[in-house]
């Protein structure tokens, strides 16, 4: 069975499954620490994670609201083997479908420089919407969009897409604003079997496609020409985009 059917390549905005934002023109941040960001400068790549095993146990989940719905519907004995087959699809479409993630918002966001660049070190790269989507125009099968949040107590979505799971999060998570590019595995499994590969990678050019690489505004002062140094090794031409975080800039009263 296939995670979803192949499209023509003019139609990656055009999933349903994934909402566009009203201005493509929108920056877009990843939060990186330095190894990652080393890693990315070097291999020229993008790390998709394997939505099973990101730090959130309920990605790619069935809303308690959707199950409610789906067990008043199908409460017959021989629906049981339906709603299990459902379950099993639920289950190894999380262990079949990687994600690359990104937070949409013009400013930059002092809780992400917490979370993803512990230690008072790290970067975040940084480009519009628009580039994000040309620079992944090269693979068909990678999709990208705006994560959805929703209570999932008291909402839900269309059970007949296995990318709606993976395009909406618990409301709690609100904050992160989330833009997710999204691949999954051609096949994969009805019954339960082994997962795919804990990543993959996905050919990325990063300096066409970023505009800033932004120092995390609590480093050390020596830590901005750490980061150009190694900027100036791996892709030179991103050096002069290195700038320091403008939260960095003294309080004036």
């Amino acid at each position: 069975m296939t995670n979803q059917p192949q499209q023509p390549q003019q139609n990656k905005l055009e999933h349903r499954c994934f909402p566009q934002p009203g201005d493509t023109s929108i920056r877009v941040w990843r939060y990186l620490d330095l190894a990652k960001f080393v890693w990315l400068l070097e291999n020229k790549k993008l790390y998709l994670s394997r939505l099973d095993l990101l730090n959130d146990p309920h990605e790619g989940s069935t809303p308690p609201f959707v199950v409610t719905l789906r067990d008043q519907q199908l409460c017959e004995p021989d629906d049981k083997q339906l709603v299990t087959l459902m379950q099993n699809l639920t289950q190894q479409n999380r262990k079949a479908t990687y994600i690359n993630c990104w937070r949409i918002d013009n400013a930059e966001s002092e809780a992400m420089w917490r979370l993803y660049c512990p230690g008072d070190s790290g970067v975040a790269i940084q480009t519009t919407y628009s580039k994000l989507v040309d620079s992944i125009q090269s693979d068909p099968s990678c999709y990208i969009g705006c994560v959805t949040y929703i209570d999932y107590e008291s909402e839900g979505f269309p059970p007949n897409n296995m990318f709606y799971p993976v395009m909406h999060k618990r409301i709690s998570f609100g904050h992160e604003h989330e833009v997710r590019l999204v691949k999954g595995l051609i096949e994969f499994n009805v019954t339960p079997g082994p997962a795919g590969p804990s990543g993959i990678t996905l050919d990325w050019s990063p300096e066409t496609t970023v505009d800033a690489v932004y120092v995390n505004p609590y480093a050390p002062s020596f830590y901005h020409d750490v980061v150009k140094t190694i900027v100036r090794k791996l892709a030179p031409t991103l050096e002069s985009r290195v700038i320091w975080s403008p939260m960095r800039a003294a309080p004036v009263y």
